[in-house]
């Protein structure tokens, strides 16, 4: 009886923690990418995540561009989600004609779409997808369903967000909860769930 508690009690936060690894799906190219797609914000924690992360990419040789997507101006920049991304990752040593503008999307749909001309007239194939991590399924699924047919290989190295949340600890915080539920039910909402099982034949699981 007490080893079946202990058993139970074990299992839930490894449920919970497996559901945070999902949410936060990562896989890296096996050799360098086309590019980095990098979902735009406004909300400055996020952001600098976002650019940090593809920065780091870069520098890595993971990618070999760094495409920034986002139209919304930000509040107190006066540019573009997309400029402001654009700046921040020339400070952080990413040289200027390796990084591409897309500054029409206002959303993630959009993002992913508009992104897509942009791709296929440089002939990408290969494209490292950098949102948040309690979004990077969603983000994932979304570029997935607007790129199929297209022969674009999808990666996923999605920026971290500590202190805000975490994909084994989220559950332990309500903000963390918060961004969570945030995330699930849209992927119903948008219906994005088919697109785990639909996907191009030149990806793996």
């Amino acid at each position: 009886m007490l080893t079946g508690l202990l058993l139970a009690a074990a299992a839930v936060p490894l449920a919970l923690g497996g559901l945070g690894c999902w949410i936060d799906r990562r896989r890296l190219p096996p050799e360098p990418a086309d590019a980095a797609l990098v979902f735009g914000a406004s909300t400055e924690w996020k952001a600098r995540a976002r650019w940090t992360t593809a920065a780091e990419l870069y520098h890595a040789g993971v990618v070999r561009h760094v495409l920034v997507s986002g139209g919304p101006t930000v509040p107190g920049q006066g540019v573009s989600e997309a400029e402001w991304f654009r700046r921040n990752l020339l400070a952080l040593g990413v040289p200027g004609e390796r990084i591409l503008v897309e500054d029409r999307a206002t959303h993630t749909g959009e993002n992913a779409a508009f992104a897509l001309p942009i791709l296929r007239a440089r002939g990408f194939r290969s494209v490292v997808l950098v949102m948040s991590d309690f979004e990077g399924i969603r983000a994932h699924l979304t570029a997935r369903r607007a790129w199929r047919g297209h022969g674009i290989a999808i990666y996923d190295r999605h920026a971290p967000s500590p202190g805000h949340w975490g994909r084994w600890t989220w559950w332990l915080t309500r903000e963390g909860r918060r961004w969570t539920w945030y995330t699930l039910p849209r992927l119903v909402r948008y219906r994005l769930l088919p697109y785990l099982w639909l996907r191009e034949p030149l990806e793996r699981p």
